[in-house]
């Protein structure tokens, strides 16, 4: 898990997130780090969100990328990395996104299993199991209004993690399996995106 995503990886699964919700994934990562893409669907099949998340060969945030109803958002680091700049596209006009940004953030997306597993990746050579730190972050809430936020990352297993707002809100437990891809999901299932690799288990 503590890799940063460089060795060779291309897997696709589904499952059922708490409430109903259905996620389907699917990740690729190699030397220039690694490629989220999410959907998430209602209990009736109707499209909630789709989320792109491109993370550096560290693990670092590069790209975020997600589209719900309530528009199109669009976030990622400097150059410098001591900003985080984007924007959040709506069919009333345009937001402009620009926060402060540091190797010590993490950024969540409402309760996204996959944001909340590159946050714990970030955290593991930090926080040790049984251990817990605040840690800064950025915030996505389900209306894509961004805003900066502390959290409690609690490690209560070696794979398991708390992610609780400082503010009461959301919280997100995350349980990673040996490639650092939430194990949690309902009813999941999984698959290699490669022909000829062996089945995820």
């Amino acid at each position: 898990m503590s890799d940063g995503g460089t060795r060779p990886l291309r897997r696709a699964g589904t499952g059922r997130l708490p409430g109903g919700r259905r996620l389907t994934w699917t990740v690729a990562g190699g030397s220039r780090g690694r490629r989220w893409r999410t959907i998430t669907t209602s209990a009736d099949g109707r499209l909630v969100e789709v989320l792109l998340l491109e993370t550096t060969p560290a693990g670092a945030l590069a790209r975020l990328e997600l589209a719900t109803a309530s528009g199109l958002l669009t976030l990622h680091p400097e150059t410098t990395g001591t900003m985080l700049h984007g924007n959040v596209v709506r069919p009333s006009g345009i937001d402009h996104v620009s926060l402060p940004w540091s190797g010590d953030h993490v950024l969540l997306a409402g309760t996204s299993p996959m944001t909340g597993a590159v946050a714990a990746a970030l955290l593991a050579d930090r926080v040790g199991t049984g251990e817990g730190a605040s840690v800064p972050a950025v915030y996505i809430g389900g209306r894509l209004e961004v805003r900066p936020a502390t959290w409690r990352a609690a490690r209560v297993g070696e794979r398991r993690w708390w992610l609780l707002a400082a503010d009461g809100g959301t919280s997100l437990a995350v349980t990673l399996d040996d490639d650092g891809i939430p194990a949690s999901l309902e009813a999941a299932e999984g698959w290699p995106l490669e022909l000829d690799a062996a089945p995820a288990s």
